[in-house]
């Protein structure tokens, strides 16, 4: 079985901790009533981390 992009790379685990850390936050934000601008912060960090996730894994297909 050969190794895949998830199991193997560090930039895929740092997209994927910056998608559940967006999320966490949103979370965070809307239970303790937070400022309104840390949502769209929230939703914006777990896109860079969408983007991260997805970055990683055309360069790791093209190699």
């Amino acid at each position: 079985m050969r190794p895949s992009y998830l199991t193997r790379s560090r930039l895929a685990w740092a997209g994927i901790a910056l998608i559940a850390a967006g999320f966490a936050l949103k979370a965070v934000a809307g239970a303790l009533g937070l400022a309104a601008w840390t949502v769209p912060v929230a939703y914006f960090v777990a896109l860079a981390g969408a983007g991260v996730l997805f970055v990683g894994w055309v360069r790791w297909r093209s190699v």
